[in-house]
């Protein structure tokens, strides 16, 4: 399947998920913290008194990643490059935070994706199969 033919695919699966779904901030972050309960803490340290506003800029910046990786690569694999990193040495958050956060994002989408939808299926387990590696290759 083509990029085209992917992205066509995407919007779909994503069009399916803000029907069912709604602002997926909550289920997103519900699944998150409970895969990583310490991340927790940290979004109430590094939110400054305003963690629904970070947990929702972080959501929004997986939801990106996720929109733009068939298309744009390299701009997620510069924008993981180097938050990876200073995340990783300047905040002291976790790399497998990173992952979790996308992993629950997916999750989060995937639970919208019917049973018969083995195409769209495949969609989201590249993209997730490629944003992982990408915060994997942050690491190094």
């Amino acid at each position: 399947m083509n990029t085209t033919s992917k992205m066509t695919v995407l919007e779909n699966i994503l069009e399916r998920a803000a029907t069912q779904l709604g602002d997926v901030t909550e289920p997103v972050m519900a699944q998150y913290y409970s895969d990583h309960p310490n991340a927790q803490q940290s979004f109430r340290e590094h939110g400054l008194g305003n963690t629904r506003k970070l947990e929702a800029e972080m959501v929004e910046s997986v939801l990106y990643c996720i929109m733009n990786w068939l298309e744009r690569p390299q701009e997620i694999r510069i924008m993981f490059g180097s938050t990876v990193p200073h995340h990783e040495d300047t905040l002291r958050v976790s790399s497998d935070w990173f992952t979790g956060l996308v992993d629950a994002g997916i999750a989060v989408i995937d639970e919208t994706i019917p049973a018969s939808e083995n195409e769209e299926r495949q969609v989201l387990q590249e993209i997730h199969a490629g944003l992982t590696s990408v915060v994997k290759e942050a690491r190094i």
